[in-house]
């Protein structure tokens, strides 16, 4: 691997870390948040849906632009929204700029996000591409658990605010590394399908208002259908759709994206409630709260790390039926956990829910990317991208919606842990009758 090369791996790597980061940095620290921003239940979730909604809603769009304009240029505009919405959101003095500013910084991670995996599939090939997508994957996996543990750690002996100030110098840094070492725009002909992409992000909105904040939920989930018909029957009729709806036509591929998705959503309940959980039936602070994913955090990291080495050795749909399998059982659990709130059986869930978590999401993202053409790499890499993040957002919408009648911290984490394994069998199917078939005919 040349001096160019890895400099492009860290870059892309670290762009995927950042990303995914200020998904989970704010979790360890939303009792604190919102505590002092006022923010209600619905508010507080909606600073993670809002988030999560830009950040899989301009997602496709961010890859079609690269595809089109050429990584270089909007890896470092990406930075540059990113860096900006990162510390507006820090100084947030209320709920309207939070949200806000949390929708911008999604935008900048959603065009940063597909064009970082892009870059890996332009620049390696191979097993290369294997090893460096693998590391792809592992980044994300750690990252999630490690913005836990740093955003408690500044929510206790500084302020969360802290873990949005930082982004700025490190995008700034970023910015100067990829002007001086990322190879000139190669760029294709085509052009952005922006009708696609306004239905694709009002389909997703309305969805995920639809199920938890719509004063007319069943009008909204409606509407939400109309405009996801009107979406995909416009992928099949303009000459350069936001996403092609080829891809979608190798069951592999398909599979992993509504995997990611169902995967997505019920990660998104652990990550979210089980902090809450920590403070507010066990009593710790949040920097304890921190400390006591730790163990987690290192399991997953060496977990995702490793996840290569397995697949190599057992096959990527082996892999990922065991992180799922894994997953659904330390949610199952959880489940149980809640009525004993009890720190040790809680550890068990978490390091089990650490090792399933980081092989799944290993082996997906090497599905998605499955016998893809190289001009529509960008496209791909947004759908699934786009499917991870989606998926948060809509199981974060449906967590908010089946417990937002239940007052007790326990029945709530009792009641999302439940949900995530439903959403983590049907996964589970779809591994086995789709994703482990397609494999073993493309071997």
């Amino acid at each position: 691997m040349s001096i160019t090369q890895r400099i492009i791996l860290g870059l892309a790597l670290i762009g995927a870390f950042l990303g995914v980061l200020d998904t989970s940095i704010v979790y360890t620290g939303t009792v604190k948040m919102a505590a002092q921003l006022q923010l209600n239940a619905n508010a507080l979730s909606w600073v993670q849906v809002a988030y999560a909604l830009t950040y899989a809603g301009f997602m496709l769009v961010g890859g079609k632009l690269g595809d089109i304009y050429g990584r270089k240029p909007l890896f470092i505009a990406s930075l540059i929204i990113f860096g900006i919405g990162s510390l507006v959101v820090g100084a947030a003095t209320n709920a309207p700029i939070m949200i806000g500013f949390r929708a911008i910084q999604g935008i900048g991670a959603a065009i940063l996000a597909p064009n970082c995996l892009a870059l890996l599939t332009d620049t390696f090939q191979g097993k290369a591409r294997q090893r460096a997508i693998g590391y792809y994957a592992s980044v994300i996996g750690a990252g999630t658990a490690v913005g836990l543990v740093i955003g408690g750690f500044f929510a206790t002996f500084a302020s969360w605010r802290v873990g949005f100030y930082i982004n700025g110098p490190i995008a700034l840094l970023m910015v100067i590394v990829a002007a001086r070492y990322l190879p000139s725009a190669k760029r294709q002909t085509g052009k952005i399908d922006w009708i696609g992409t306004i239905l694709s992000v009002l389909a997703m909105t309305s969805i995920s208002y639809g199920l938890d904040g719509s004063p007319w939920p069943v009008v909204t989930l409606l509407i939400s259908l109309v405009l996801w018909g009107a979406f995909i029957i416009s992928q099949g009729r303009v000459a350069h759709p936001t996403m092609p709806l080829e891809i979608f036509a190798d069951k592999e591929r398909m599979a992993s994206y509504v995997s990611s998705l169902l995967f997505s959503a019920a990660a998104i309940g652990f990550w979210f409630y089980t902090p809450q959980f920590m403070q507010k039936a066990l009593g710790l602070t949040p920097f304890m709260t921190a400390l006591g994913m730790v163990p987690m955090a290192i399991l997953l990291f060496i977990v995702a790390v490793r996840a290569r080495t397995f697949v190599d050795r057992w096959h990527n749909s082996s892999v990922m039926l065991f992180g799922f399998v894994v997953v659904s059982l330390s949610l199952a659990e959880l489940v149980v956990v809640s009525r004993f709130t009890n720190y040790w059986l809680l550890l068990l869930g978490t390091l089990g829910f650490a090792v399933g978590f980081a092989l799944a999401f290993a082996t997906l993202a090497t599905s998605g990317l499955a016998r893809i053409r190289p001009q529509i790499s960008g496209a791909a890499s947004g759908v699934y991208n786009t499917a991870r993040q989606f998926g948060g957002a809509l199981g974060l919408a449906v967590f908010a919606a089946t417990t937002g009648s239940l007052t007790n911290i326990a029945d709530v984490f009792g009641q999302a842990m439940l949900i995530g394994v439903g959403m983590t069998l049907v996964g589970i199917v779809l591994v086995l009758t789709l994703i482990i078939p397609a494999e073993k005919r493309s071997a």
